[in-house]
């Protein structure tokens, strides 16, 4: 492996390490809510204090890149940038708020090798369950990886009531109503951390992944996860989103299964 991306590789790694060390030493005081004009969304002083624990650790390793956070939106870590990383500090806020430890909550980082990416732009991302600490991560061209171990989707092909399928409603204006099919013919949850639902199809913990309305904050990650193990991700039309360009702040409607054939179904149900 290329000896920069093998730095790159583990930049990423102990970022997560970082996030899930900062979280760690708050224990409860960091899930006390923080009341802010600028937050639109819930946020808390974990969120905050990882947040800021990451933008100093990605500035000190000056690396030529553009960096986005949740938090703290675009920060120019360099003149002439050739990469962009981007993080969510914490994916699963309401779980870590009011979860007593049980819910799962995540922190996300991705790094494209382009100032301007599209998904296929996605060099390496990884995942950390903070509960868990269980760890994915994968390199373009290089695999998926949990815990250091290489994995692949489950490889199921049907939808049945075999299938467990996560189905994500939150924060959607869509029409939903067509999502309604999926659930005589499968096993459906929810268990509110989208990158805990993209990691979990790319290692086979989950079949299959539905959001009509998935941040792109999370998306990157899990694009580059499935793609690694094997899987499918398209948007709600079946168009792939390799050539797509990667907005921060967009959402995107996607179907993500552990094979062409289950995702193709899905797509089949929901249009």
């Amino acid at each position: 492996m290329d000896k920069n991306i093998e730095q790159l590789t583990q930049t990423c790694l102990e970022a997560l390490l970082i996030a899930n060390n900062v979280l760690n030493t708050l224990g409860n005081k960091g899930r006390d809510e923080v009341h802010d004009e600028h937050v639109v969304d819930i946020s808390t002083k974990g969120d905050m204090a990882a947040s800021d624990a990451l933008i100093k650790f990605f500035k000190e390793q000056n690396i030529p890149a553009i960096l986005y956070s949740e938090e703290s939106g675009r920060i120019e870590l360099s003149k002439n940038p050739k990469y962009t990383i981007t993080f969510d500090d914490i994916d699963g806020t309401d779980n870590y708020h009011r979860g007593k430890g049980m819910l799962p909550y995540c922190t996300v980082v991705t790094i494209f090798d382009s100032p301007n990416p599209s998904f296929e732009n996605a060099l390496i991302s990884g995942v950390i369950e903070h509960n868990s600490k269980m760890t994915w991560h994968a390199i373009r061209g290089n695999g998926c990886y949990l815990n250091g171990e290489l994995v692949k989707t489950s490889e199921r092909r049907n939808l049945d009531r075999r299938a467990l399928v996560i189905i994500d409603h939150y924060a959607s204006s869509d029409d939903i109503s067509n999502l309604v099919k999926v659930y005589p013919e499968s096993w459906v949850k929810d268990f509110g951390s989208a990158a805990l639902h993209l990691a979990g199809v790319s290692s086979g913990l989950f079949d299959a992944y539905i959001s009509p309305s998935q941040k792109a904050h999370e998306l990157g990650a899990g694009y580059l996860l499935i793609k690694e193990a094997g899987g499918f991700l398209s948007d709600k039309k079946g168009n792939k989103l390799d050539n797509l360009k990667y907005d921060f702040d967009a959402k995107y409607s996607i179907v993500a299964a552990s094979t062409k054939e289950l995702g193709e179904i899905l797509l089949s149900k929901i249009n």
